[in-house]
């Protein structure tokens, strides 16, 4: 009996087990046939993942992206002429712009205006559109923006755009960095872009661009003007002081584009005619990581603060490069009788410049200063002194030495919030801080408290008043340095004097 009983028993126990387990394998099936065929979750943790990738790596993207021969920007991007500007044109465009350069113009913005009128493109982003026929009350376009995942504006903008200087090879570096500027930043405001090259930009350029943003982007040329040798620079020592700095193995020393570089950004770009009726402007370069969200207007902060220039990396420019440009803006200060009431935060124990400034590949501004009088007329001396192409003075120097003499300490502010990235030189807010809450900040050194960093002399500086006695002092001691201690000046400006008088009391 216990024998049958036991075989009773098994025969069910084998038919259940096979039973479940057809049952399990078409649960399984089911579930893939789900998985497959469901959308992907916005915000899931691998689409963080590989955002976090796109990033952090973007010198591989860049040259997977290069391999890539289809095209990754939408077809249907329109490009038109800007509104006021001429829109016909005679087929043979270099000798147009020949005649236009050699022509008598009533001014400069004129000239400049008729010469790249060509080479001027713009494309009026969908934000700005919908955002125009919901101010009109339409209630479809606010339906249309959220379809489009386009957050209406909260307040009225600020007169402001991104300025980028760039050229066309640098596409795919500048799509990572305009991906985290739009998502960290401009989705929620949708500022405009201008975009300048020295080169006309090419229509893959054009478009890949306008599809990465729902803000309106305007693409032009530069002036001849504005990107060549002035007619007081001597060629010839101009090439020989490249060549010697190259030699030196000086950063960029060989460069002669990087010079019209520094050259435009330090008094140019504010005076392209597409920008004319722009009042500020936010500085973007290709290749750059922003690390926080901005979830407020920076623009319509510097304005409703009264702060005309910020940054946010302060550091020592290399010595090599501005071997005199200290001494022209003193003898400047001197000739002008300027007086600050921070210019010591650019001053050493000895009177010599100590290297300290913004570093302007990231800088809020207002043009309106740029365009003062003061500013021009400094730029001028300096432009005259020649020390852009004999010399490799950056733009950076330059702005923080004219914000140093020409603005308050008050007007000046630095980004405490903004994490930010340019090559080799990171920083984001302190561990601690409320602003870093907002941050994705990589595992890096913070270049804030980095020997290299002149932040904590921003920090700690006090207002002090500088006075016309102050600046012929500290002009005193540099010569009389220079003139007992030439072995420790750099080889680049002894050899410069031998080309023409900086001082006429030498």
């Amino acid at each position: 009996m216990k024998g049958t009983g036991i075989r009773r028993l098994a025969v069910p126990s084998a038919v259940s087990l096979c039973v479940a387990c057809v049952y399990f394998a078409c649960v399984v099936v089911i579930c893939r046939s789900a998985l497959n065929e469901r959308p992907q979750r916005v915000g899931s943790e691998q689409s963080v993942l590989e955002d976090e990738y796109l990033w952090k790596h973007t010198s591989r993207i860049d040259k997977e992206a290069e391999n890539d021969t289809e095209p990754r920007w939408s077809t249907n991007v329109t490009l038109g002429r800007l509104p006021g500007w001429p829109t016909e044109f005679p087929s043979d465009l270099d000798a147009y712009r020949t005649r236009v350069m050699s022509s008598p113009w009533i001014n400069a913005t004129e000239k400049h205006q008729a010469e790249i009128a060509p080479w001027v493109w713009h494309h009026r982003g969908q934000a700005d559109d919908l955002q125009s026929q919901i101010d009109s009350g339409s209630r479809q376009a606010l339906t249309e923006m959220a379809r489009l995942g386009i957050v209406p504006r909260a307040s009225s903008l600020a007169n402001a755009a991104f300025v980028v200087l760039i050229r066309n090879r640098e596409l795919h570096a500048f799509l990572a960095t305009m991906r985290q500027l739009e998502d960290r930043f401009n989705r929620r405001f949708h500022y405009p872009y201008v975009f300048l090259n020295d080169e006309p930009f090419t229509d893959e350029f054009m478009h890949a661009v306008a599809a990465n943003t729902h803000s309106n982007v305007t693409f032009a040329r530069i002036p001849h003007d504005h990107w060549s040798v002035p007619e007081f620079v001597n060629e010839e020592q101009a090439h020989r002081a490249r060549e010697q700095m190259a030699a030196r193995g000086v950063v960029y020393g060989g460069s002669l584009s990087y010079r019209h570089m520094c050259r435009f950004n330090s008094g140019f770009f504010y005076k392209h005619p597409v920008l004319q009726n722009v009042d500020w402007y936010w500085r973007v370069e290709p290749g750059v990581d922003f690390y926080c969200d901005l979830d407020y207007d920076p623009f319509a902060f510097m304005r409703d603060s009264g702060k005309k220039y910020s940054f946010v990396i302060a550091l020592r420019e290399l010595a090599e490069t501005v071997p005199t440009l200290w001494d022209h803006t003193l003898q400047f200060m001197l000739e002008r009788n300027i007086t600050s009431n921070w210019m010591s935060y650019f001053v050493s124990r000895s009177g010599e410049y100590n290297l300290c400034h913004f570093w302007s590949n990231f800088e809020i501004a207002s043009l309106g200063w740029l365009r003062s009088p003061e500013y021009a007329e400094y730029f001028t001396y300096l432009d005259h002194a020649q020390g852009f192409f004999m010399e490799r003075w950056g733009d950076a120097p330059v702005h923080s030495l004219a914000a140093g003499m020409l603005l308050q300490r008050d007007e000046v502010h630095f980004f405490d919030d903004i994490g930010y990235r340019h090559d080799a030189f990171a920083r984001c807010p302190a561990l601690n801080s409320l602003a870093h809450t907002r941050c994705r900040c990589p595992d890096e050194p913070n270049f804030d408290t980095s020997p290299g960093s002149c932040l904590p002399r921003w920090k700690q500086l006090k207002e002090a008043e500088w006075t016309h006695r102050d600046t012929r002092e500290a002009l005193r001691l540099v010569r009389e340095r220079r003139l007992f201690a030439t072995g420790v000046e750099p080889p680049i400006a002894v050899e410069r004097r031998r080309w023409y008088d900086f001082f006429g009391a030498f």
